[in-house]
């Protein structure tokens, strides 16, 4: 029992530190996004992860991932949604995950997304990240909110930062992420790099009650879009990339806790006037590549994001990293999504699951792309049971 308690600890190893940056290629261009585009402030949105974050660590004592709601961002960015809106969406959606976790739905919708669906989910998030750190990397100047100069220098540096990620991080195991985000900071720093101050501005966490009159629009335009890929990536594909990356370690991982967690996070988000998260798959898979093992890694992430928010000079530090970097780290996350195709073990899955995620990434509609594999899913099983069938006759 001790043994086990002891591998149960979180920690806070240099390890631990270097997967707590896994997952900033993702959540500082989003987070840059919302603050450009919808008006929130990051101080806000910092302070609001990073407690989620936290408890998250603590409590399920492997790097589960916060990330902003990928669809719903993306059509608020799109749509000009207001914060108002937006937490108030946050809220709706967070009743709803609630409702479908504590009424064993979530469990019910389970047994439909087979191992090959799951994989599909996660080929086709790992092909959109992948083309989103090309896009960053070569449509941005060398930081958030800067005109471009030159795309090859970024497409050079780039490119440097993998090749030096590649054999230090990954074939020599030598936590190097860490540094080279804390080094590109103290550079940006040095040179003069600054951010506009209005990022920053506005209330931590200020109470938003729900306005009612905004819940039609809300389901219509932004819950039923997000809520497959909540369920497919945040809710199943997170709980197998738990239980696939730290089996031992995983024991109160499953996809009724993560669906209330995500819910209750939700909630309390959009009352003080945030924008909703889950737990994605990707970022974990993000922190698990760059050597995070324990809660220890997220809740340094949420301490670090806390201490920005908390600290007005610190607001923008994050924005000071470099855009090479943060696609760099996009990159690499990717492909550690994209590989988890070889865990299928039969053609029939693998054919699902290119189809699956060849459809997600082609639409960018998780809704297609399930339904389609869904489908020939069960016309390859109905097709088989149907030659069982045939052949008993012939023997007969």
């Amino acid at each position: 029992m001790i043994k086990k308690l002891n591998r149960a600890e979180n920690r806070f190893t240099l390890s631990e530190w270097s997967g707590a940056v896994g997952d900033l290629g993702t959540l500082l261009p989003l987070a840059f996004a919302l603050v450009i585009f919808n008006g929130y402030s990051s101080q806000r949105l910092f302070f609001l992860w990073g407690i989620v974050y936290l408890i998250s660590g603590w409590y399920y004592r492997v790097p589960v991932a916060v990330q902003p709601l990928k669809a719903m961002a993306v059509i608020a960015f799109a749509g000009g949604y207001s914060v108002g809106q937006l937490s108030t969406t946050a809220v709706f959606y967070g009743i709803l995950l609630i409702v479908l976790a504590g009424t064993g739905v979530i469990r019910w919708l389970e047994r439909w997304f087979t191992p090959a669906l799951v994989r599909g989910i996660q080929l086709g998030i790992g092909f959109i990240l992948l083309q989103k750190a090309v896009e960053m990397s070569l449509k941005n100047g060398l930081f958030l909110g800067y005109q471009p100069v030159s795309r090859g220098l970024n497409f050079l540096l780039l490119f440097a930062l993998l090749l030096v990620l590649g054999i230090f991080q990954f074939q020599k195991n030598k936590p190097i992420s860490v540094g080279i985000i804390f080094i590109s900071i103290a550079l940006s720093l040095a040179f003069g790099i600054s951010t506009p101050e209005s990022w920053s501005q506005g209330n931590i966490a200020v109470f938003s009650s729900p306005d009612w009159r905004f819940f039609l629009p809300a389901v219509m335009f932004l819950m039923i879009p997000q809520l497959p890929l909540t369920l497919g990536n945040a809710v199943f594909a997170a709980n197998d990339a738990c239980h696939t990356f730290w089996k031992e370690r995983s024991e109160r991982v499953t996809p009724t806790r993560f669906g209330v967690s995500i819910g209750i996070s939700n909630v309390v988000i959009g009352l003080l006037g945030g924008f909703p998260i889950c737990h994605g798959a990707g970022g974990i898979a993000a922190h698990a590549k760059f050597g995070g093992k324990t809660g220890g890694t997220t809740m340094i992430l949420g301490g670090i994001l806390i201490l920005v928010s908390l600290v007005k000079p610190l607001s923008n530090f994050l924005f000071l990293i470099p855009i090479p970097v943060l696609g760099a780290l996009l990159l690499l996350t990717s492909w550690s999504l994209i590989v988890l195709i070889q865990r299928l073990q039969t053609k029939s899955e693998i054919l699902i699951a290119l189809i699956v995620g060849l459809l997600s990434f082609s639409t960018h509609n998780l809704s297609i792309a399930l339904i389609a594999g869904f489908l020939l899913e069960q016309g390859l099983i109905r097709a088989a049971k149907w030659r069982v069938a045939l052949k008993g006759e012939n023997h007969d």
